[in-house]
């Protein structure tokens, strides 16, 4: 007795020049299921995202040159500060050896401050670009991360301008025998420098921080950097000859310290995020 086949359902009819897989749930039929609210996001769509996100920092960058280059005398003045101390000059004997040399410097300055203004924005942008990938516990983490970077960038700033700075300064220009040389400071290289300073020291302050995101990745753990502790006072001090333009004794040693100091804040945070 002959039985009559079903007939095909219009889910198994295969168009003509239809791929294979759409017909046996393979990966054309997945990534269909995906697509839409609440899917996953193709290639395009990330660098779609990652454009507007560039954008949004760089324009937070621009508005913040904008206000530093228009406030760019009482900035530079007090940029200008711990060298003319050192010094022992006024600012009106520094002087500048091309035309444009004051204005290139007022550019470099607004540029670094509007980087300095935007960096809230900017790591904010950075942390709400890979969220998605991290997990609610990491995603926690990010709003004091976020804080805690602007906070430690302005604390090794303020470290660098009133400690470090000071000190580096008075050992290079006092250097110099007086009775053979006399120092006429300019205004662009002492702008270069200073502003190099702080914010070498500013993205040195992020120590705890990048320890922290590691911990939170599994990369590390508060007993493996219990275990190298020895280890990270030698690397200190290395930094500190490297990272100090002077090669004076107690600027590279508070310099060290301070990094000894964030190292063993490092652990502490981690130990308490349970890592």
């Amino acid at each position: 007795m002959e039985t009559q086949a079903d007939p095909p359902r219009a889910a198994d009819v295969v168009a003509p020049g239809a791929p294979l897989e759409s017909t046996i749930g393979g990966p054309a039929a997945a990534s269909s299921r995906e697509a839409g609210p609440g899917g996953e996001m193709t290639l395009v769509e990330h660098l779609e995202e990652l454009r507007w996100r560039i954008i949004k920092s760089a324009g937070a960058v621009a508005l913040g040159f904008a206000l530093c280059f228009w406030f760019n005398q009482p900035i530079i003045s007090w940029l200008l500060n711990p060298a003319l101390k050192v010094a022992g000059v006024s600012s009106g004997s520094l002087i500048f050896t091309t035309p444009a040399e004051y204005f290139m410097a007022a550019l470099k300055v607004a540029f670094f401050g509007g980087i300095y203004l935007a960096l809230p924005i900017i790591l904010h942008q950075l942390i709400a670009f890979v969220s998605p990938g991290l997990t609610p516990t990491e995603r926690k983490w990010a709003v004091p991360m976020t804080i805690a970077a602007a906070l430690l960038f302005t604390l090794g700033g303020a470290f660098s301008y009133w400690g470090l700075l000071p000190i580096c300064l008075r050992f290079l220009v006092g250097f110099a025998p007086t009775t053979i040389v006399h120092p006429m400071l300019t205004v662009g290289s002492v702008l270069t420098f200073t502003t190099l300073f702080l914010f070498a020291t500013g993205v040195v302050f992020q120590l705890p921080l990048i320890l922290l995101g590691l911990s939170l990745l599994g990369v590390v753990n508060s007993r493996m950097l219990t275990r190298f502790r020895k280890f990270s006072i030698l690397i200190a001090f290395a930094a500190g000859a490297i990272l100090t333009p002077s090669p004076d004794l107690f600027s590279t040693t508070l310099l060290a310290v301070a990094l000894i100091v964030l190292y063993e804040v490092s652990v502490v945070l981690i130990r308490l995020a349970g890592r």
